[in-house]
Order: structure tokens, then sequence, then C-alpha cells
């Protein structure tokens, strides 16, 4: 028997194999999770304009290393168009929630046209659309099992001058064990948070950076993603840049856990 999920047939056995969302997931659990995870990529209702950035982005390699399961609670952080936040809304299906978190000053200055475009008509009925300041979220207490902090965590550096409050209150949103998957452009080693600042520059953060002030923030690393790095690029052009027209920029992955 299968049933429809965000526009995608999904076999009944796969969604019920996934109730549980914490812990060490079974066999069965990740074959949920994959079959989820494809229909999500492949759904005829999933926008053109996304699809065509799946080769560079690689949403089935990120998800899949990420722990996001189906049934889970998962926030999206500074969501902008909302590309991360359909998929895994049809990852985590009916029974799973996904806020879709966007500072207001983002959105006052470069329009929030996308994400209500994706959301017009209830669409993606289990997003929720949060356009809330990074350092005054409201977010509810020990609700996510997951956070996606996709290209964007060098932002925060540009949006607050207190990113580590940011991180602490993200912390006490996320349920224990919860997965925090980090994505984002590396800059080169030892420029700290300098690259990330610079609104107008490179858009890049240093990892070890990144990884200092995620520790700080009580978050355990977990594993490191090698699925986004290109060795060829010196790390010194913002990826929009003419010269990084044709070339990706060497990007980090990192998972980590709410202990």
């Amino acid at each position: 028997m299968t049933v429809k999920l965000f526009g995608a047939s999904v076999a009944m056995g796969v969604l019920l194999a996934a109730c549980a969302t914490s812990g060490t997931p079974s066999t069965g659990k990740v074959a949920a999770r994959d079959a989820a995870i494809v229909a999500a990529i492949n759904s005829p209702d999933r926008p053109a304009k996304d699809r065509e950035q799946d080769a560079k982005r690689k949403p089935a390699d990120v998800m899949r290393f990420s722990g996001v399961m189906p049934g889970q609670k998962v926030i999206d952080m500074f969501s902008a168009g909302g590309w991360y936040a359909e998929l895994l809304s049809r990852v985590v299906g009916p029974k799973g929630q996904v806020y879709a978190q966007n500072p207001p000053v983002v959105l006052q200055r470069f329009g929030d046209k996308a994400i209500k475009e994706r959301l017009a008509d209830n669409r993606l009925p289990n997003v929720v659309r949060w356009d809330k300041p990074l350092n005054d979220m409201e977010l509810p207490a020990n609700y996510f099992d997951g956070a996606m902090i996709n290209l964007v965590f060098h932002d925060f550096y540009w949006i607050t001058q207190d990113v580590d409050d940011v991180l602490a209150d993200l912390r006490k949103s996320l349920k224990k064990g919860a997965w925090i998957v980090v994505v984002d452009h590396a800059a080169p080693a030892g420029t700290r948070d300098s690259f990330a600042k610079d609104v107008k520059g490179q858009h890049r953060i240093d990892e070890d950076f990144a990884k200092e002030r995620l520790a700080h923030a009580g978050f355990v690393l977990v594993d490191e993603s090698m699925i986004e790095r290109n060795t060829a690029d010196d790390r010194t052009q913002a990826f929009f840049s003419p010269a990084m027209q044709g070339k990706e920029t060497d990007k980090f992955i990192l998972r980590y856990r709410n202990p």
C-alpha cells in the first residue's frame, strides 16, 4: 500500500518504520529516511528552479549526513527563500514540522517574495514561517530534533554582535541528542570572523573559528563531511564573484549533537 506524501508516493511500511526520531537509527529507519529523501528531491511539486541547484548543493548527501528523519521537528535557520525548508518538510512528512526562520532585517533588505511564494496556499502545511530576529527568536524550549544552518553561519556575524547568544538560544530549543548541521563557505585559515563580518566582502568563515564557537555553545562535534570540499579554491573570493563563475567554493560540512 502507498500513500501520497507532499506529492510523492511512499510505501506505508516505510512511513511506519520511522516512528522514533532519536538514538541510533535501525536499518528499517535508515531505509525509511533514505526513501523519504529520494521522494522529497524527486517530488513533482518541487519548483524547477530548486532542482537546478541539486547538482552543486548535493541535498541527498547533506540530508543523509545530517540525521534528519521522518516525523522530526526541525528548524531551518536563516531560511531565506526556503530552499532547504521545502526539502526538509517533505522528508519529515506530515507528522513532522519545519520552522523556516528568517531575521526580519534581512527580509526588509532583500524582500520576502521567495518565501511567501513557496508557502502560498498552504502548499507546505508542516512549515511554519518564523520571522524572528536572531537574538530574539522566541523558540519553544526542548522542541526541535534537529537544526540546519546551511551557508548562513557567516551571515550571523554581520547581522548581530552576539552570535554566542544566538547559539545559546538555539541550544535551549533543541532536545537532548538533537543534530545540528553547519555548511558554509570556508575562509582562509586564521581569519577568524573577519571575513564573515564584512557584509560586502567574501561571505565566508574560518572553519576553525566556526568549530570554536559551536563548541563554546556546548555542541559536540560528531562528524565532518568532504562532499562539498574543493581544494582548488583559494578561499578568498565570494561565491558570486566573477572569479568564481563556473567554480565551486570549498565548503565544510559539520554535524554536531546537542548533549
